[in-house]
């Protein structure tokens, strides 16, 4: 995985950003001391209330100086409150203050509002309680309980009766308490059995440890007789295997002070002090068996230790770049796409998820505690799509008993489905990945914004991990992708997603992509972009074809780097011009034109490797060749598969594809195929996928990018505006074997070139077409829609159907000004590889326009 780097501008625009967040901190703030004063205000007035100050009914004069230590407005607010509610007033004020102090530690509880008025029937309740028990008491005359209590009461007594109003409101102020504090009040019961269960536990172990010492000390201070050898009792540590090393020190010490002594007293003595050494382990023991017995945390204890454990979040407030920011090599004539065409990614994702993802920690220790397992959540990292509890397990707790009950713990989590991972490089916890209840979309902007593409070749955007760190590798070190999944596990998006990578950091002359889609929806939205080397192939036998030319070329790229005198192609493209020349030393202008003077890279991208597979038989023999030998001249494979069987993923494909991806499978032999270990039948689909690197054998989750059509349609229509694509003439013309070769086209009907225009401005390869508009034969006009085939502009045949036209009246205009030698873009006519050929000087302009 690439290292996070930023560059200048950005830590600038950061900083910038981070000058302007204060101001609604400090809003916040203000809001926080505002209320605290309001708090404070109201109980001061309660507290310091006196029956003497207006408004107060109970005096016929009033006091000249208001004593309330809050003036006339506290004084009346503390009558009226005590006046309306009495004594209860305190459980909202109470209340109030609770809610402060959550909210100052760091918790923040749910539905506050609800909350609030569940303290107000709480309060209303409990001075209805007041007004039936204590009628005559409380610190307002007529109506000590307040005025809302006597209309209440007022109405049950003559329904109810004293007794059953009680009971009303006593149900009313459970009801009450249930909405203010549900936890703490359901769980009230529970506590107070833990709590009594616990001390009934401390007080059996005591007692328990007692008589067992009681009863095996005699029996173990007896000595051994020299008529035959002591006998030894089966006590508990002998039982479960519990020795030590000093035990088998201390035997030895004894063996050699029986024959150090001789004196049958000094005998004894060590014997006496040997059975006291013993009892002491035996008591340390037992205190060791007391600690193992400490009684389980709490809820609230569980919930404050899970609130402090450190909590890594997927989304991090990212500072989007320009496109200035980008490291891009520029160059004259051709402009990049610009980031303003993708869409923005989700902002506040962590603050959402943060709650839910520590719910979810104490549910699972819950869960894990129903089904006997001891353990606790040490470490906890959510990412974009699932969340990784790390979990310490008691000594001797087995990670199969975990497996075993893998499917209950979903349950319990209220998951689709949970995954375990046995072992994680670096820790001793064991790793439980949890669906997150919201997933994040992921977004090929934020990934280019966070740096992390620079140094590399090839770079591709993949996706965030676990963690929530981009994840973006470079192809040249993969060196060749086997992606894996069902329909609709993301596996075409990517596809889309890796070439949209590279729409964005490299320019036409540096890749050219070869796209393979037996599907002919999947790729077809790229058949316009300047990087392609010919037009996307959706037959399979031209595919085999394609394989064959790369193969030669692999070889002709290799045969280049000899008499160059260099092993790879970045070092060719390193070496200056003027050196080239005298490497090559070129007799005429013509052998100078026919040194390339940069290779580009060339990927192939297929989609459907089964199809392929099956038809034809050496296509498994080529991919097998590439893949080994065409990493040093800059010849890369991506093959994705539906169905990774044994007879599409052979094992020669497989040991030469390091880098695999394995989104959402059928079963778990096909993760076996693919990973080597199973779980890709456990993803969530939609993007969510397991890798495997080079650099790193066990795999990575991932949440991959979403690069959706419209982005998609944006930066194609963009690409078409700037440059046309710039095809292989050899690679055009590449036939299926078995199929009639090329044809020279001096040897073209005269009537070729008109044919060709009207085949393409109808879009059909129709025979009875031709004869129409020219006015010829049928046999001409058949064999002049076979030499379009043989030139690469038709498809194969189609049983009573028109041929498929494959390129377009530009394409055709491109062809011909190859084969006359006028073209003015990357292809020069006396290079046979167009690939190869040398890229004109930055002071040109009019690059592929």
């Amino acid at each position: 995985m690439a290292r996070r780097k930023t560059t200048t501008k950005t830590k600038s625009a950061a900083q910038a950003k981070s000058c302007e967040t204060p101001l609604p901190q400090a809003i916040q703030w203000c809001l926080w001391v505002m209320s605290g004063g309001l708090w404070l205000f109201i109980t001061t007035a309660l507290v310091s209330f006196d029956a003497a100050d207006w408004p107060s009914h109970l005096v016929a004069v009033h006091n000249s100086d208001v004593s309330n230590l809050c003036g006339a407005t506290g004084a009346w607010f503390a009558y009226w409150a005590y006046r309306l509610l009495g004594l209860s007033v305190w459980v909202a004020v109470i209340g109030a203050g609770i809610w402060f102090v959550m909210r100052a530690s760091g918790r923040r509880p749910s539905h506050p509002g609800l909350r609030l008025a569940g303290l107000f029937v709480v309060a209303i309740a409990l001075s209805g309680l007041h007004a039936l028990i204590f009628p005559n008491w409380g610190l307002i005359a007529g109506a000590p309980a307040g005025l809302l209590a006597h209309a209440a009461t007022n109405g049950l007594v003559p329904l109810f009766s004293t007794f059953g109003s009680m009971l009303i409101l006593l149900a009313v102020m459970l009801i009450g308490a249930i909405i203010a504090a549900d936890e703490f009040v359901l769980g009230l019961p529970r506590r107070i059995v833990e709590l009594c269960g616990t001390e009934n536990r401390a007080r059996q172990s005591r007692k328990s440890g007692m008589l067992s010492s009681l009863w095996s000390r005699p029996e173990r201070s007896q000595p051994a007789t020299a008529g035959g050898p002591a006998v030894l009792e089966p006590d508990e540590e002998v039982l479960d295997g519990e020795y030590d090393d000093d035990d088998y020190e201390d035997e030895d010490e004894g063996y050699e002070d029986e024959y150090e002594y001789v004196d049958g007293e000094e005998e004894d003595e060590e014997e006496y002090e040997d059975d006291e050494e013993e009892e002491e382990d035996e008591e340390y023991d037992e205190d060791e068996y007391e600690e193992e017995e400490q009684p389980k945390l709490s809820m609230s204890q569980l919930r404050d230790k899970i609130a402090k454990l450190p909590l890594r979040m997927a989304n991090r407030k990212t500072q989007l770049a320009t496109d200035q920011d980008i490291q891009r090599e520029d160059y004259e004539g051709y402009t990049f796409p610009s980031v303003e065409l993708l869409t923005e990614p989700e902002d506040d994702f962590s603050k959402q998820a943060e709650a839910t993802v520590r719910r979810q920690a104490e549910s699972l220790v819950k869960s894990l505690d129903v089904y006997g397992i001891e353990g606790s959540v040490v470490g906890i990292d959510s990412g974009p799509t699932v969340t990784l509890f790390s979990v310490e397990l008691e000594p001797g707790t087995k990670v199969s008993k975990l497996n075993a009950i893998s499917r209950d713990l979903a349950r319990s989590l209220r998951a689709q489905n949970i995954r375990i991972v046995p072992t994680m490089a670096g820790k001793t916890a064991v790793g439980i990945e949890v669906p997150n209840e919201k997933r994040e979309k992921v977004r090929m902007r934020e990934l280019i914004s966070s740096g992390a593409a620079e140094g590399m070749v090839l770079p591709m955007f993949l996706g965030k991990d676990s963690s929530g760190e981009p994840l973006v590798a470079d192809l040249t070190r993969m060196p060749h992708v086997l992606i894996a999944g069902t329909t609709g596990s993301g596996k075409s998006v990517c596809i889309n997603t890796v070439i949209m990578s590279w729409l964005f950091m490299k320019r036409p002359d540096e890749l050219k992509m070869i796209l393979v889609d037996p599907k002919m929806v999947e790729l077809s939205q790229f058949g316009e972009i300047p990087h392609l080397a010919c037009p996307v192939i959706t037959e399979t036998g031209k595919a085999a074809a394609s394989l064959q030319w790369a193969v030669n070329k692999m070889e002709e790229r290799y045969e280049l780097l000899r008499e160059a005198g260099v092993r790879d192609l970045p070092s060719y493209n390193n070496i200056p011009w003027e050196e080239k020349k005298e490497i090559f030393n070129p007799a005429t202008e013509m052998d100078e034109a026919k040194i390339p003077r940069k290779l580009p890279y060339i990927v192939f991208v297929i989609d459907e490797l089964a199809d392929l597979m099956m038809s034809a038989k050496e296509v498994e023999q080529h991919i097998v060749r590439i893949a080994q030998k065409a990493r040093a001249v800059g010849i890369h494979l991506i093959l994705a598969t539906q169905r990774p069987q044994a007879n599409v993923v052979t094992g020669l494909i497989k040991s030469n594809m390091p880098c695999r991806m394995s989104f959402k499978v059928a079963s778990g032999m096909d993760s076996r195929i693919v990973l080597d270990t199973k779980g890709a039948e456990l993803l969530l689909g939609h993007g969510d996928m397991m890798m495997v690197t080079p650099q790193n054998a066990e795999p990575c989750r991932v949440q991959g990018t979403l690069v959706d059509d419209a982005e998609t349609r944006k930066v194609v229509r963009f690409l078409k505006d700037v440059a046309g694509p710039t095809f292989e003439r050899s690679l055009i013309q590449v036939r299926p074997e078995g199929a009639a070769g090329g044809q020279d086209p001096k040897e073209r009907d005269p009537l070729f070139d008109e044919a060709v225009r009207i085949i393409i401005e109808s879009g059909r390869g129709s025979v009875s077409l031709v004869q129409r508009r020219l006015s010829i034969g049928y046999s001409r006009a058949s064999r002049l829609v076979d030499q379009m085939g043989m030139a690469g502009i038709l498809g194969e045949h189609k049983g009573s159907k028109a041929r498929e036209v494959l390129i377009s009246m530009d394409d055709w205009e491109r062809m011909q000004a190859m084969e006359s030698g006028d073209s003015q873009e990357l292809v020069y006519d006396d290079d046979p590889d167009g690939l190869d050929g040398p890229v004109p000087d930055e002071d040109d302009g009019d690059y592929l326009r």
